[in-house]
């Protein structure tokens, strides 16, 4: 891809994120979540549960509220994520849904806060 793309891309995901938190959420609005990021291990252990030939990974949205805060690891830092958009990565064949939670992961670095 194309550096001056991805780098408008992320400039207009950002001034949109930005105009709706501020539209919807006026003085609470957050700094919203820009990337979420994932560890080598975590992705090659969700790659594994798929076929060699049509596996990957399907990435959903999701945003935290204080009944999915039990996915985060630092539980003492969770205030900060609620409201916060995240990505939740399934193992898949073929754009499947997940059938089994092993081929759900979710946890990933989240910035801000984690940048």
């Amino acid at each position: 891809m194309d550096f001056k793309i991805f780098e408008r891309l992320k400039q207009n995901y950002n001034r949109f994120i930005r105009e709706a938190e501020e539209a919807i959420n006026k003085e609470t609005a957050r700094d919203q979540t820009r990337s979420v990021w994932f560890d080598r291990h975590t992705i090659e252990k969700l790659l594994a549960q798929t076929d060699p030939k049509t596996g990957g990974v399907k990435i959903y949205l999701g945003m935290y509220d204080k009944e999915t805060l039990s996915e985060r690891e630092d539980q003492e830092r969770g205030e900060a994520y609620i409201g916060k958009l995240t990505l939740v990565l399934t193992a898949s064949n073929e754009n499947e849904d997940p059938n089994q939670e092993t081929m759900i992961v979710n946890g990933g670095k989240v910035c801000p806060p984690d940048c």
